[in-house]
């Protein structure tokens, strides 16, 4: 069996997804690999499928595809001695719901009631359910139709060539909607800081994928077009979270990609698993967040540390310890953070401080933004204290009054320290060419 190749994002067409059916397919066995996106709802999905075949021609059911547009789907195969000739897709006069009229469905909601009966139709538009009662179900209620017959979906087939008879593997590569992971972290605050990070996996689609590979990509994904919605249509979840082990990221062009291992990703269905443990010491700082557009803003007590591990993007808790247990004192925003750099958060609002960003001077045109900025800062109380300015912004900084402490792509940062009764002011510009 040949290695699988690196699925190519720009590559792959977009696909709705459906209810699957594997029933008459010739596959013996099923690797998957699905990889998931914290910058988009998309999973990519590449199957490798091991396929019994004749020697010359040979039609392969790709039941699993029914209903979709079989022009958004990439069939490789990963032996010489078969060729792809195509795929075809095989129309039909009906779907799901409509091959089920009349016999009998069983209907979960989201709020955990099951209606079972015979299946009617729609009705004003809902579903028209006769049980032990009459019942009109919106459809936007359902949390899974479950069905026996699947006539109504169209088929899909691959013809493929072989030199002689035997078993190949072929790889079919597409994508479904909605499916995301995020990152999800809790930090708590004592004589150290303690964080703790945890991915959460979202598949709020029908479909099932057993003992898949899953690969995690923190990063800016850029697509060409947009996602569709959903079809409301589940199969059942499946109950059970297994333990997985995370490792180092590893850097692939412009994204890290972390590697969960394998997992049981179950329809209509929110996991989370716990993969980073830190406790560093910290220090305590103040920070006014800063944005490309005029206004006041509030100076936050925050608390900033250096990490030994890339951070990706995601809410934070923040809880302080105390004797009687830990106190939930907030939320933020954990920017994506590179493994060395400083990770600062702001804990609570400081009402003698205050920031305000001004916008000098901007300009636009084709491909190119020019910013220039004021930010000033005023300390009311009685105390010296040293403030963070971060300004969110995108392109490199061009000049400043102040030497910054830190730039990114996304912002940069300086550091000021204020007497009681001191205002100061910062004056920077920078651009954005793309």
């Amino acid at each position: 069996m040949k290695k699988k190749a690196v699925i190519a994002v720009g590559g792959i067409m977009l696909l709705l997804f459906a209810v699957f059916s594997f029933q008459g397919e010739k596959a013996a066995a099923s690797d998957t690999t699905v990889v998931l996106y914290n910058s988009a709802r998309i999973g990519v999905i590449e199957e490798i499928k091991e396929v019994e075949l004749e020697e010359g021609l040979n039609e392969v059911p790709l039941n699993e595809l029914a209903g979709l547009n079989i022009a958004e789907v990439t069939i490789r195969p990963l032996d010489e001695e078969v060729q792809v000739l195509g795929v075809f897709s095989r129309g039909s006069n009906g779907d799901v719901y409509s091959a089920n009229i009349g016999s009998e469905v069983e209907v979960k909601l989201r709020n955990s009631e099951t209606v079972s009966g015979k299946f009617l139709g729609f009705k004003n538009g809902k579903i028209a359910i006769e049980g032990d009662g009459y019942y009109l179900i919106n459809p936007n209620e359902v949390a899974y139709f479950k069905a026996k017959n699947l006539e109504g979906e169209a088929s899909v087939y691959a013809v493929l060539q072989a030199d002689k008879a035997g078993k190949y593997n072929v790889s079919v590569t597409y994508r479904v909607a909605n499916m995301s992971w995020e990152s999800r972290y809790k930090l708590y605050i004592g004589d150290k800081a303690k964080l703790y990070g945890y991915i959460v996996l979202n598949n709020p689609t029908a479909q099932e994928f057993k003992g898949a590979k899953v690969l995690l990509v923190a990063g800016d994904v850029q697509l060409y077009q947009a996602l569709p919605q959903p079809r409301v249509l589940y199969t059942k979840a499946d109950a059970g979270v297994e333990t997985v082990q995370v490792g180092e990221p590893e850097k692939v062009e412009a994204f890290y990609l972390y590697k969960l291992g394998i997992v049981d990703l179950n329809p209509s269905s929110t996991m989370m698993y716990p993969y980073l443990t830190m406790e560093v010491p910290f220090e305590r700082e103040y920070l006014y967040e800063s944005r490309p557009y005029s206004g006041e803003g509030a100076v936050y007590e925050s608390i900033s540390f250096k990490t030994d591990k890339v951070l990706p993007a995601g809410i934070v808790e923040i809880y302080r310890e105390t004797d009687d247990g830990a106190l939930l004192i907030g939320e933020n925003m954990i920017e994506h953070t590179p493994k060395g750099d400083a990770l600062r958060i702001g804990v609570g609002r400081d009402y003698d401080l205050k920031g305000t960003t001004t916008v000098l001077e901007q300009k636009n045109g084709e491909g190119y933004a020019y910013y220039k900025i004021k930010v000033t800062l005023e300390n009311f109380g009685d105390t010296t204290k040293t403030v963070i300015v971060r300004h969110y912004k995108w392109g490199k900084l061009l000049s400043s009054s102040l030497q910054p402490i830190n730039e990114t792509q996304t912002y940069v940062e300086f550091s000021v320290t204020l007497e009681p009764g001191e205002k100061k002011e910062i004056v920077f510009d920078y651009e954005n060419r793309w």
